[in-house]
């Protein structure tokens, strides 16, 4: 077998010069990759602040409600109702920053809240705080408004009238006077049990009421009322979000239920806060002392360093690491005597292109122009499918965001499928000739790059068409000079897939068929007619990004050419830099990976085939 100017990959000695300083490129350009990944991170960090209050409570009045220094789980089911309804109802950071507490004391608990301002940090923590100590409170105050509303239940089923509050109502009429509402206890009992405000009421005897009881016993219940109320708001919000999502037909029902209710709900629970409010002089501003109260507000709140340029330093030295780890491997495989002796060979690459480009459109009526036509009827049966027969698809333009999916997806389909299939389809020449054979399947993947070259043109007509049709106007955007970036990741990507595919197909054949059933499968892994934003779960979208870096490099073309699908109106913009230097580092991994497994068992190739 010839031989046509082969380098020595056995002799490390020395290395040309040229390699040499490639090392030195590849060193400090992974430390400079590993800074402009972790550089949007790092400076979209806000800068967070924190602030404590402190609230106090009797340990003989609230006894177990912590000890040797830990929450009993009354006290954790209180503070993460805390968190839930604060969150719900007033502070939405809370769902990434959260609250600390810590317990310095018998008696104290020390709240601590992160904002993104000093400001937004002591109102969460103040708020926390009064939450939390009217929540303690209130632990002793609904037993007690359970068990008065259960007497008021039991009165009703045995057919007694609130009658004070009747008699009070029937002289106002007569006298013309306004009925005064805030003075029928019964009634407002009977109300709040009839909207369910308070759960798990059952009908009791006895002859408690808010007169007989102790000024304390009185404020604990209205504490208990004003938890209340911060619940059933919560439970509003909960089912709110229920109904945003997918619910069955069950969660819909109950969810409607709940939505339904919060308003007698919350009426009649007010109407009764204000009644003691106003008969008993209940309102509490939880300062100043009493059983449990706030012993210190938060009026300071302190910076959380951010160590940035720490942070840089670490990913420049753990780039540079990767640098080096990837030089010694070059060392041993020998990856860019590789390049050079694949450089050497380009005009045969460039002929073998030129080749496949001839033979496939030979003796063709419509020529190139059928590689225009697949990925355009694609799109067509696509829109047809998803954009008219389903026309509450939310996606705006929806032919050009399919179009610029499309067309790097056959892109990458066609080359994965003939690449796998390079070494096959080309046996006769392996066993004449001496050539590197990493040459066939790369020049696969090249023909079908020139295609799709070929095919821009017919993508950019249809974007200007659809979206002069649709808004009036041309959503240009300087993010097209990114283009070329993209299109680079792809074929790094591709080579690397091809070169591993190929080398399996040698040796296992069923391998042909079992990737032509996955390239089918592949598609719904990939935001080609769909987008990643309307998956449910964040954590399977982030999923579907890290395991499939097709369905990032789709995700890159849709942010240069078409924009956000959640915008009414979408516009191009620059994709986020980690996201691309994390997809071109996963891209050059599998090239490594699709290398060695090539250079390793190419030797066999003619054995097997």
């Amino acid at each position: 077998m010839a031989r046509l100017g082969t380098l020595d990959y056995n002799s490390r000695r020395a290395l040309p010069v040229r390699v040499r300083l490639l090392h030195w490129l590849v060193v400090l350009g992974a430390a400079l990759a590993a800074v402009v990944i972790a550089l949007p991170s790092v400076l979209r960090q806000p800068t967070l602040y924190t602030a404590s209050a402190t609230v106090r409570y009797d340990p003989a009045m609230f006894p177990n409600l912590v000890a040797d220094g830990k929450a009993s789980d009354t006290l954790l089911a209180q503070q993460q109702n805390l968190g839930g309804v604060l969150e719900k109802t007033k502070y939405e950071t809370l769902r990434q920053y959260g609250l600390a507490y810590t317990y310095p004391t018998a008696s104290d608990i020390t709240i601590t809240a992160v904002g993104r301002s000093p400001q937004v940090a002591t109102d969460i923590a103040n708020d926390a705080a009064d939450g939390l100590a009217r929540r303690i409170e209130a632990t002793q105050g609904l037993p007690l408004l359970r068990k008065v509303v259960g007497q008021e239940i039991r009165l009703a089923l045995q057919g007694g009238a609130p009658v004070e509050c009747e008699a009070a109502v029937l002289r106002a009429v007569v006298s013309g006077q306004r009925p005064p509402v805030m003075a029928c206890e019964q009634r407002l009992l009977r109300e709040l049990f009839l909207t369910q405000a308070v759960p798990a009421v059952a009908p009791v005897q006895g002859n408690t009421s808010f007169a007989n009881m102790t000024p304390s016993e009185r404020s604990a219940v209205a504490r208990a009322l004003e938890v209340l109320d911060g619940q059933i708001r919560y439970d509003q919000r909960i089912a709110e979000a229920v109904l945003r999502g997918r619910p069955t037909s069950a969660e819909r029902l109950q969810a409607l239920d709940v939505i339904a209710g919060t308003p007698n709900k919350l009426r009649a629970d007010r109407a009764l806060i204000e009644y003691m409010n106003t008969a008993f002089d209940t309102a509490a501003t939880m300062r100043g002392g009493g059983t449990v109260f706030v012993a210190e507000d938060a009026t300071e709140a302190a910076a959380i360093p951010t160590y940035k340029p720490l942070k840089l330093g670490v990913a420049a030295l753990v780039g540079m690491i990767g640098g080096v780890l990837a030089v010694l491997i070059d060392r041993q495989v020998g990856v860019m005597l590789k390049l050079q002796e694949l450089w050497s060979y380009r005009q045969l690459m460039l002929n073998m292109v030129g080749r496949d480009l001839k033979a496939r459109y030979k003796n063709s009526l419509l020529g190139y122009i059928w590689s225009l036509l697949n990925p355009l009827l694609t799109m067509l049966v696509f829109w047809v499918v998803f954009g008219l027969l389903m026309p509450a698809n939310p996606i705006p333009m929806y032919p050009v965001f399919l179009i610029v999916a499309l067309l790097p997806w056959s892109f990458a389909v066609t080359s994965v499928s003939g690449g796998m299939r390079a070494i096959l389809d080309n046996s006769n020449l392996i066993k004449k000739v001496y050539f590197p054979r990493e040459i066939l399947p790369i020049t696969v993947v090249l023909s079908n790059f020139v295609n799709y070259l070929l095919a821009l043109p017919m993508m950019f007509l249809i974007m200007a068409g659809v979206q002069w049709a649709t808004i009036g106007q041309l959503t240009l955007s300087w993010s097209f000079i990114f283009l070329p970036m993209i299109i680079i990741i792809q074929l790094i990507f591709l080579i690397g897939v091809t070169l591993l595919l190929s080398t399996t197909a040698v040796f296992f054949r069923d391998t042909t068929h079992i990737i032509d059933i996955l390239l089918q499968l592949w598609i719904f892994l990939t935001p080609v007619f769909f987008s990643l934003e309307a998956i449910v779960s964040p954590t399977w979208a982030r999923l579907v990004r890290w395991l499939n870096p097709m369905a990032s490099i789709i995700d890159f073309y849709r942010d240069v050419l078409y924009g956000q699908a959640t915008n009414t109106i979408p516009v191009p913009g620059f994709p986020a830099l980690d996201g691309v230097f994390r997809t071109l580092l996963t891209a050059l991994v599998i090239l490594a990976f699709g290398s060695y497994v090539f250079h390793r068992y190419s030797g066999r190739f003619g054995e097997e085939i």
